[in-house]
């Protein structure tokens, strides 16, 4: 990229891959799995890594071919000037409505466990416009915040591994029990807390040296996989599938079973450090779609830009009635987070090589 502020490191990019992916759905992952897979919600976890695998590698394959290119410049040379907008056009509401949603889940958690009084739109007001500050800055900054929450978040693993001493391993047995149907079920539902691999359609061509893109991807993956299987196995060997099943937020049951000489409520601490592990999905897909939509307009100025974009996902944000509806909807949105990671990249792909075959000219 000529503009040195949008240019970032492969180390930066594991970071903000891992801050687009892990967000409020790490607290119902293992009653999401464990509901279907039961005492083998471990092996849901592992299987459902194979989709940002794919996602990786499917986006990158065309990414690379236009590598100095974002995704709203590659799909209008390859699908032509408005085609390509409205493809663009898409992408930048979905977008915007992943970062809406995640922080209307993320405010009703907030209030359920520490401001009851306060009114949902004031704290999605409240969240959205750090979101929204950090969203209008340049790719370099936000990849710098995602590398410190990365790090401050990491607190949340001692809480996980002081409850660790408390599993009960024949809460695993009979490993398989569940049977294959069961165990691919829950992998499909874990697939949904992977999305965020797309984000890659804005930011590869930010990277300095590409050639690392895949290799700081599968670190990330990793990274990611390895926190969910954390979190799934401790949340399963403390409470049992019978149990977890039952429950909506496992991790922050488990948090009220842990003792420590100086916490006393230890859920309180978990969840201000969780604020740093959820924010960032939300302020990550806000700068995806401002930066798509800059690149769509042709406008230069990410910051009316992204106060344009504001007083719309605020609006997203206050549509859901509840928390139960909120999820609900995440999981629609789930499904075009797919598409726009596998399908699309797809696609277009395919047809470029239409066009190249009939003699077009295409990168």
């Amino acid at each position: 990229m000529k503009n040195n502020k949008n240019v970032i490191t492969s180390k930066q990019l594991i970071f903000m891959i891992i801050g687009a992916t892990i967000g409020v759905g790490i607290l119902t992952l293992a009653s999401t799995i464990a509901r279907e897979s039961r005492q083998d919600a471990w092996i849901s976890t592992i299987i459902g890594a194979l989709l940002p695998v794919a996602g990786l590698f499917t986006i990158n394959l065309i990414t690379s071919r236009y590598p100095d290119h974002t995704f709203a410049e590659f799909s209008e040379t390859i699908l032509g000037k408005w085609p390509g907008k409205a493809l663009s056009l898409l992408f930048i509401l979905y977008a915007l409505i992943f970062a809406s949603i995640v922080t209307r889940i993320f405010v009703s958690i907030l209030k359920m466990y520490l401001f009851p009084m306060t009114p949902i739109w004031a704290l999605s007001a409240l969240i959205l416009f750090v979101a929204a500050y950090l969203a209008s800055q340049d790719a370099r900054v936000l990849a710098r915040v995602n590398e410190l929450m990365f790090f401050e978040a990491l607190v949340l693993f001692a809480f996980l591994i002081g409850s660790a001493f408390q599993i009960d391993l024949t809460f695993f047995q009979p490993v398989g029990g569940s049977g294959l149907l069961n165990i691919l079920k829950g992998a499909y539902h874990t697939a949904f807390s992977y999305l965020g691999i797309e984000l890659l359609l804005v930011i590869s061509p930010m990277v300095r040296n590409k050639r690392e893109i895949i290799k700081a991807g599968l670190i990330a993956i990793i990274i990611i996989t390895f926190i969910y299987l954390l979190v799934v196995v401790i949340s399963t060997g403390v409470f049992g599938p019978d149990v977890l099943e039952r429950l909506r937020f496992a991790l922050m049951v488990i948090q009220k079973t842990y003792t420590a000489p100086v916490i006393e409520r230890a859920e309180f601490f978990f969840i201000i450090f969780w604020v740093f592990v959820a924010f960032r999905p939300a302020a990550n897909m806000y700068f995806a779609s401002r930066y798509t939509a800059q690149k769509v307009l042709g406008f230069n100025s990410p910051g009316i830009l992204t106060v344009l974009l504001f007083p719309l996902a605020l609006i997203i944000s206050l549509v859901p009635r509840n928390l139960e509806q909120a999820l609900h909807y995440s999981s629609i949105i789930g499904f075009f987070g797919m598409g726009f990671m596998l399908m699309v990249p797809v696609f277009l792909l395919l047809v470029r090589f239409i066009r190249m075959s009939l003699g077009g000219k295409h990168g």
